[in-house]
C-alpha cells in the first residue's frame, strides 16, 4: 500500500478478498493498526494494517491474522525506505558508510543504526538477486561494488522513472525487503 488512505481502501472491500492462508473469501475484518515511532521525532505513525480471518460465530474462516504494511515501511526499523535508499546511494557515490548516514539521518538515528541497516542490507543481498533474477536476468555492470550491481538490476526489473527503489520492489513484489 502506498499511504495510509489506501489502508483504508482495502479495509472498505475487505470482505471481497480472499484470505492469504485458507483462500476464504467474506470471513476478513479490520484487526487494528499497526503503530510505530516517527523517523525524525516521537509521534507514533500508522505503518499498516491487521486483518483476522474470522472463525467466530458460524463463520468458515481459519482464525489466523496477517498485516498489511505501508509500502515505505521496513519491518523491525523506524527507518524509511527512502533513508536506507539515499544513504545506499550516498555510500555508492563515494561517501563513507559514516557520512553518508550522517547525511540521510540528519542526526536524528544513532550511527550504530546505519551501520547495522548496512549488514542486513549485505545480508539481504543474496535472497534479493534470487527473487530479482526471477523476474528479469541481471543486466551487465562495470560497477566493482556489489550493491551497486543491485542497484542496476533493481532499475532494470522495476523500470520507470522510480527516484526510491527499495518502496518499489515492496509494493511490486509484496514482500519485505528484508524477508528471507
Amino acid at each position: 500500500m502506498k499511504d495510509e488512505t489506501a489502508l483504508d481502501q482495502v479495509l472498505l472491500g475487505i470482505k471481497l478478498l480472499m484470505c492469504p492462508h485458507c483462500r476464504k473469501t467474506g470471513t476478513l475484518i479490520g484487526h487494528g493498526f499497526l503503530r510505530g515511532y516517527a523517523e525524525h521525532g516521537s509521534q507514533l505513525l500508522v505503518r499498516g494494517r491487521r486483518f483476522f480471518c474470522s472463525d467466530r460465530g458460524r463463520r468458515a474462516g481459519c482464525g489466523r491474522t496477517f498485516s498489511v504494511k505501508i509500502q515505505t515501511v521496513l519491518s523491525g526499523f523506524v527507518v524509511c525506505t527512502l533513508t536506507l535508499w539515499c544513504f545506499l546511494q550516498g555510500v555508492i557515490a563515494g561517501l563513507t558508510r559514516r557520512a553518508a548516514w550522517l547525511r540521510e539521518a540528519a542526526c536524528a538515528l544513532s550511527l550504530s543504526s546505519g551501520y547495522r541497516l548496512w549488514r542486513r542490507l549485505c545480508a539481504a543481498q543474496s535472497a534479493l538477486r534470487a527473487r530479482l533474477c526471477r523476474e528479469a536476468p541481471a543486466p551487465p555492470s562495470s560497477a566493482r561494488e556489489p550493491l551497486a550491481q543491485l542497484c542496476v538490476h533493481l532499475r532494470r526489473v522495476i523500470g520507470g522513472q522510480e527516484t526510491e527503489l527499495f518502496s518499489a520492489y515492496q509494493a511490486r513484489m509484496q514482500r519485505g525487503l528484508f524477508d528471507s
